[in-house]
Order: C-alpha cells, then structure tokens, then sequence
C-alpha cells in the first residue's frame, strides 16, 4: 500500500542481549518488527528506540507524539521479581507515555505484558509452563471477532511463540480478544488514558527461522524443562524449522512439525498487524496530514 506512516519500534532486549542474538546469527526481535512492517507497508518510516537501554534516547529528536504507531515486541526480561529492574521499570514507564500521547499502541508477548502492567494489570509466571515454538488452537473471543484486530483471520489458528510468563489480571478498560488452552490471555485490547493498546502473546512477527534460532539461544533450559531429549535434538527440531522456512512446500516437514499455512504464509501470520496499521496507525496519519 503506497502510504507512510511512521512506525516507531520499541527494542525490548537490551543492545548488550542484542549483541549475542547477533552474533550467533539470529534477528533482534524489533528487527523482526521492521521486516513485517515493511512485507505489509514498503513505504513505512520506521525507527527503533533502544526501550531497555538506561542511556535511552528518542531517534532524531523526535516525540512519541510525531509518530502515527508504536510498537514494543518481545524480550527476554521478566516483570515477574522484575519490578525493581531499572530496565523493565524503564518500559513500563515508557508504555504509561505511550498511553498518554495517545499514539496507537501494538504489542506481542512482552509488549502485551508491560501494557498490561503500565495500565494496573498484572503478570505472573504462567503455571503450565513455557509455550514453545508455536501456539497451538488460538481462538478468537466473541469480542476479539468484533475487533478489528482479528479482520480476515480464522476463528481457531496457530502462530509463533515463546514465553514463560503471562498477563494474569487485565486492567480496567480491557477486553480478552483471545485464548487457547495454554494462555488464558492470549490477545487483548486495552483503554487507557487517550490510548488504545492492541496486543498479543504470541508473535506474529516471527518466522519458523526466528523460532529456530531461539531454540539453539536457548537450547540448555529447553531441555532442562523437558522440551527435548538432548542438544542434538533440540537442534535437529530446529534444522527442520530452517529447512521448512527455506521450503514452505515440503509437505513432509509441514505434516512433521504440525505446522500449517495460519504459520508459514506471511499474509496470514501478519494480519493481526496489518489490520493494527489499517485500524489505527493510518487513521492517525490521516487526521495528522
């Protein structure tokens, strides 16, 4: 679509964490963000604010309120005995701006978790465990198919994730857009302030690639926590996730990993943040040309 909003993207992770991911070959996940942005809007005008880094700055002297979008995806810190990391407390006080400027929110995993947690909601450590890999069976709500959020996407899907802990309590102002069997709160929207947050818990912005280099970053916990045998099997869960994302017609992997087109069409793993950009990032840009 030939418009260009401008899209500011928050970087969970520290550049310290970033550096690694990097180094061992893998996407930062606002790196991740801007790709989809861009697949979905090749005119998009995008900067990255480095959200956990305590010597934090606004790129190019800008406000949050010359933007028409922000966005804050994962991270590998926890709100969770969290609470007094100058870090975390950094973002949340950033999403409590976000908020007040009334700027379009978008959030996935933690992004949807310091919204929650900037508004007066709460997060815990989700009792089942970590969700890996993919979540499975995400269904749409009776008030996530009224949302904009869910336009053109089936009722029941599959997408990217990764994380340990979960949004326990909504703040006032909210509304559960979807769940699964794992996650209580799997997508939600929240009212706040002059602002209106839509997030997930999943990551649509991930690819099968992405996924499988979290696998190899995380491979020792992984199978402290059960999810695999070995190294070498986490790793060759991982090889395939490569190969399948090379080679989305391999059917063979496909029916292997139980991984369908909701997962490896970027159409349909985007929808969620096209319709956010479509909703209420190009409104905004209207009302501010």
């Amino acid at each position: 679509m030939s418009v260009s909003p401008r899209i500011l993207i928050g970087e969970g992770n520290t550049s310290q964490r970033n550096e690694k991911l990097l180094s061992a070959g893998a996407r930062t996940g606002s790196g991740c963000y801007q790709q989809a942005v861009k697949f979905l809007f090749p005119l998009a005008r995008i900067d990255v604010l480095a959200a956990a880094d305590l010597d934090i700055k606004m790129p190019n002297g800008k406000q949050l309120g010359d933007y028409d979008g922000f966005i804050l995806g994962g991270s590998g810190l926890n709100l969770p005995n969290g609470e007094d990391d100058p870090h975390v407390r950094q973002q949340v006080d950033l999403a409590k701006a976000v908020f007040d400027t009334g700027v379009p929110f978008l959030g996935s995993c933690w992004g949807l978790q310091v919204a929650a947690v900037a508004t007066g909601g709460r997060v815990g450590v989700n009792p089942r465990g970590r969700e890996l890999g993919i979540a499975r069976k995400i269904s749409v709500t009776p008030q996530g198919q009224g949302s904009g959020l869910f336009e053109g996407k089936a009722s029941v899907f599959d997408s990217p994730a990764i994380h340990f802990d979960e949004v326990t309590h909504l703040p006032p102002g909210s509304v559960t857009l979807a769940t699964n069997g794992h996650t209580s709160i799997q997508a939600a929207s929240i009212k706040h302030q002059s602002g209106t947050f839509w997030g997930v818990q999943y990551h649509p912005e991930f690819d099968l690639a992405h996924i499988a280099d979290l696998i190899r970053s995380y491979t020792e916990p992984l199978v402290g926590e059960g999810f695999y045998q070995d190294r070498e099997a986490a790793f060759k869960h991982a090889g395939q996730m490569d190969v399948l994302h090379q080679n989305p017609e391999r059917q063979d992997l496909a029916w292997l990993l139980g991984v369908d087109r909701d997962v490896l069409d970027p159409r349909i793993r985007f929808c969620e943040i096209e319709n956010w950009i479509v909703h209420q990032v190009l409104p905004r840009l209207a009302r501010r040309s």
